[in-house]
């Protein structure tokens, strides 16, 4: 349908999906860290001291690191005023008609590098206010407020203002910010009742509800092995942190960290506008893409082999931290690193864990642990050498790893298939393909190759397809459902013995793929409904409800978007299309009209909007939508075409 591109990318755009902890079974039930710290003092002393124990805290003189001594912040002519009344924090600012407002901070969110605010909104809403205290030492350029948007002026209605649905804590932050947390979202009403056990990261957050524990404990129950705690169902040491290390969507209202990862979300691939083409981390993802890719995960190293699991902080400082594994006398040394010793140029994470900063000031390493590749420079991969020779070309640093020894300039890598299949250039079914089908890679980047022979179907795609779904990897099977996208209902019968699949992101998935073909899909719709806040959500829905049949149900769907944000623009695009196919399309140019009125800078809407018209056979007012579409729009090629079709020469 119009705007599928449109629906996949908002489909991804959340960066912590709205999932909730509740209760494993009747017995099983959150009890709150005080509890734990009465037998774990230890361990709970290390938490207090961590980034999670902190990750939101009620308001208070002891919590709040910005300066609310009545200061002002202006930026892109938006004024704030911060300053306190009482013991409350109030945050001065203008409302959406200019009017002057008040809201109080109710929570501080994170501690540093910075720290934001979060203000209660109508709903039941917490939203997380974009001017932040940069909490770093004023030597480093931090104690300032500063806006986490600088080059933006967002205007009240924009999803991204403050007050809009993207700085949504109960949505976009609560579930990895706080514990035993049950969202309580209400779709009639769009409205929250959103409660937690620990407003903090704390102790069930990572090892579940403990009730059956502390019955144990007190001697008052049997417990098997794992006492009182529900048997975990994944070996992998590092699946506890994935849920809120990655960029996912989840899957259920109740994840429990026993469960795999990929029965509660299903995870981002390697995506262009997310990673580059090799892997590394770009917009901000997290941790859990990159550190699949690694030589490290797959030798069976996790994460708490080098961060200390309740206190957070790394177990080792600098070098200290790899001598662990790798000897100093080879790595540690001039020899090998080729700088100076002691230098910040000499860590290790400055060449194999290059870092990029987010929301302004927040430094964060990637962690592929890859080796630098200048060679790769032409396909827009960045390299830890350029990073900091900014003024040197990509083949500076090439001819000086070259003049070191390094064997790994010019070998064939996973990047140049990434990047022919993003463009969907000659040649990338066979690299793709290749990729896929290559045992040495990581399950992440492989199954990123499947999904990109969607955009080159054909018989070569089709036999990677067929050996992926056969895998033992669950990733694997998810690209290959992905690849399956642009084929017909036969061909899409290749996914069907994953309709079985033991993991649920891969069998809602192949639910998803083969509703047209009368499988049901309710299951897929149950994990969409997770983010029933969301337009996009029923945009989806509806999509499906289309393709089933079911036109009534698919025009509600559409309708409930709207009505949570009249200006979703995909959804009035949908709706149109879906008037054309049900023959009611003179019906259909009330939703177009109004999309390109609400959103006049949207090249998708006029594009739609004159397919429309040229269906009426009122062509001169197609050329019109054309021409407007290809100004805002002139790499399309889509529109391009149509408008050289629909233009007669002169």
């Amino acid at each position: 349908m119009i705007a599928i591109w449109l629906r996949v990318l908002l489909l991804w755009f959340c960066v912590a999906g709205a999932a909730a902890q509740t209760p494993l079974d009747d017995v099983a039930r959150h009890v709150g860290s005080g509890v734990c710290a009465d037998c774990h003092a230890a361990q709970t002393n290390l938490w207090r001291t961590s980034h999670h124990a902190r990750s939101m805290q009620e308001a208070t003189s002891a919590s709040v690191l910005g300066d609310f001594n009545d200061v002002a912040f202006t930026e892109n002519g938006a004024a704030t005023r911060f300053f306190r009344r009482g013991d409350a924090f109030i945050i001065e600012t203008r409302g959406p008609a200019g009017e002057a407002r008040e809201d109080r901070v109710r929570f501080t969110f994170g501690v540093t590098p910075l720290q934001q605010y979060l203000v209660e909104a109508p709903g039941g809403r917490l939203q997380a206010f974009s001017v932040a205290w940069d909490a770093r030492p004023k030597e480093k350029g931090g104690q300032r407020w500063f806006g986490l948007y600088p080059e933006e002026t967002i205007a009240w209605g924009d999803p991204l203002h403050w007050s809009g649905r993207n700085q949504n804590w109960n949505f976009m932050c609560a579930d990895c910010h706080s514990t035993g947390l049950r969202k309580n979202y209400d779709l009639t009403t769009d409205s929250y009742r959103t409660t937690w056990t620990d407003v903090s990261v704390a102790c069930e957050a990572c090892h579940g509800p403990g009730s059956a524990h502390v019955a144990w404990a007190r001697g008052g129950a049997r417990a098997g092995a794992d006492k009182g705690f529900a048997a975990s169902a994944s070996d992998d040491r590092s699946e506890l942190c994935f849920p809120c290390h990655s960029r996912r969507r989840a899957l259920s209202e109740t994840p429990a960290p026993t469960r795999r990862f990929l029965d509660d979300y299903a995870p981002a691939l390697l995506d262009k506008g997310l990673f580059r083409a090799d892997g590394q981390i770009e917009d901000e993802v997290f941790e859990y893409a990159s550190f699949l890719q690694s030589r490290m995960y797959r030798a069976g190293v996790a994460c708490i082999d080098c961060h200390e699991p309740h206190g957070g902080a790394l177990r080792e400082q600098g070098n200290a931290l790899c001598a662990r594994c790798h000897e100093p006398a080879g790595f540690d040394a001039s020899s090998h690193h080729h700088h100076a010793p002691g230098t910040r140029e000499a860590q290790c994470v400055a060449c194999h864990m290059p870092s990029r900063i987010y929301m302004q000031v927040h430094e964060r390493h990637d962690h592929g642990f890859r080796v630098p590749r200048p060679d790769l420079a032409p396909l827009g991969v960045p390299n830890a050498c350029n990073d900091c020779h900014a003024d040197k070309p990509a083949s500076w640093a090439a001819e000086a790893m070259r003049g070191w020894g390094s064997r790994r300039l010019g070998q064939a890598s996973a990047a140049k298939a990434i990047a022919l299949g993003r463009r969907a250039a000659p040649g990338a079914a066979e690299a793709l393909a290749a990729l896929a089908g290559d045992g040495g890679e990581s399950a992440i980047m492989r199954a990123t190759a499947l999904s990109l022979l969607a955009r080159a179907p054909g018989e070569m795609a089709l036999r990677a397809i067929r050996e992926a779904i056969g895998s033992s990897d669950a990733l694997l099977r998810l690209g290959a459902i992905r690849a399956l996208e642009p084929y017909d209902a036969t061909t899409r019968r290749l996914a069907a013995p994953l309709l079985a699949d033991p993991a649920a992101a891969t069998r809602l998935e192949a639910a998803r793929l083969l509703a047209a073909t009368g499988v049901s899909a309710e299951e897929w719709v149950a994990a969409e409904l997770v983010s029933a806040e969301r337009p996009e959500t029923h945009l989806g829905v509806g999509a499906l409800r289309a393709e089933q049949g079911r036109p009534l149900e698919a025009i509600a769907a559409f309708e409930t978007a709207l009505r949570l944000d009249p200006k979703f623009t995909p959804a009035r695009l949908d709706l149109a299309d879906l008037l054309r196919s049900e023959g009611r399309d003179a019906e259909a140019e009330a939703p177009l009209r109004e999309a390109v009125r609400r959103d006049p800078a949207d090249a998708v809407a006029h594009y739609a909007l004159a397919l429309w018209l040229l269906r009426q056979s009122r062509e001169m007012e197609a050329r019109s939508e054309l021409a407007r579409a290809v100004t805002l729009a002139p790499d399309d090629p889509a529109i391009a075409r149509a408008y050289r079709l629909a233009t007669p020469p002169r």
